[in-house]
């Protein structure tokens, strides 16, 4: 409980490096009825919600699997639409188009996309759960520069690529044919809100490869692994009863998350704030960007938790 360990708060999950990325994408696919498009000569069956495939219409699994293996794109026409992404249909494929998989370089409505073709490559199947999904992002590289990526990056190397989607769960990056994961947890040695906070779409960034698997064509990256842990330091710097300055960077009903350089954030708890504490809103106290005068109370170098005490004449209007 926050009460019995507020500090607990700081530390992040390790990535989840051996899950399926889409699965966390699609989050919400089945959560929303579909926009379906219904040409004038009902060339398409009725359809439902993701997932849900007319008894009609099978996916054609040897073409899926050779689209997928040899890195090919296909065009397919957009039938369906919901807050995830595109529903896309051809004669021998039936898929879905996740909303960070699109260029959407005009920044068009999704259901604007209705009734158009889309060039597209498989980037994910599963033939038990009767899905596909694709990508419009990935056919902009030719066909096998997957595989050639693939083939050529190593765990442990320094790679450059572009910031194509941001979640809050991390941020995708393409690395010139194969998109890669960096986990919220490796965006920074310090605590991050969100990663929009330490980057941006479009910005092109070196990051350090974590893992490569090769058979679910997926890459883990890492931004915070490119620079040195401060935490390995800090004794170096920083020692209990020491006052410092820190500047404000979240407030929350337990207290207040201060940095006290980069990647070394800490925590005034709401009874360090001054006599009668726990009486006090956070928010009646401090601001966000403020600089303020603090106490270490608790310093944890192996936990990387750090916690801190108002300095007296800090609270004060």
């Amino acid at each position: 409980m926050v009460q019995d360990d507020p500090l607990h708060q700081y530390s992040d999950e390790p990535p989840r490096l051996g899950e399926s990325w889409w699965k966390d994408a699609l989050q919400d696919v089945d959560q929303e009825p579909l926009s379906v498009y219904e040409p004038a000569d009902n060339g398409y069956p009725h359809l439902r919600r993701m997932g849900e495939i007319h008894d009609s219409f099978q996916n054609d699994w040897d073409t899926i699997r050779h689209l997928y293996e040899h890195d090919k794109i296909i065009v397919l026409d957009v039938v369906g639409c919901n807050k995830g992404g595109l529903l896309v249909q051809g004669e021998k494929v039936n898929g879905f188009v996740p909303m960070s998989h699109l260029m959407r370089e005009d920044h068009r409505e999704k259901k604007e996309y209705l009734g158009e073709s889309l060039s597209l490559k498989v980037i994910e199947y599963e033939r038990e759960r009767n899905r596909v999904v694709l990508s419009e992002r990935a056919a902009q590289s030719a066909p096998g520069q997957r595989l050639k990526l693939l083939d050529t990056l190593e765990e442990g190397e320094c790679v450059r690529g572009v910031v194509t989607t941001i979640t809050s769960f991390g941020a995708f990056v393409d690395l010139g044919g194969v998109e890669g994961l960096i986990h919220i947890s490796e965006l920074s040695w310090g605590r991050v809100e969100h990663p929009s906070d330490i980057i941006s779409i479009g910005e092109e960034v070196d990051v350090y490869v974590l893992n490569v698997d090769r058979e679910e064509s997926k890459v883990a990256l890492s931004l915070k692994n490119l620079c040195r842990n401060p935490w390995e330091t800090i004794n170096e710097r920083y020692r209990k009863g020491q006052v410092v300055e820190a500047v404000v960077k979240n407030i929350v009903s337990y207290g207040a998350f201060v940095q006290l350089e980069e990647g070394v954030d800490g925590l005034i708890h709401i009874s360090e704030f001054g006599e009668n504490g726990d009486e006090i809103s956070p928010w009646d106290v401090l601001e966000e960007e403020q600089v303020v005068e603090a106490q270490i109370i608790h310093l944890d170098p192996e936990g990387q938790r750090l916690g801190l005490s108002l300095v007296s004449g800090d609270t004060e209007g």
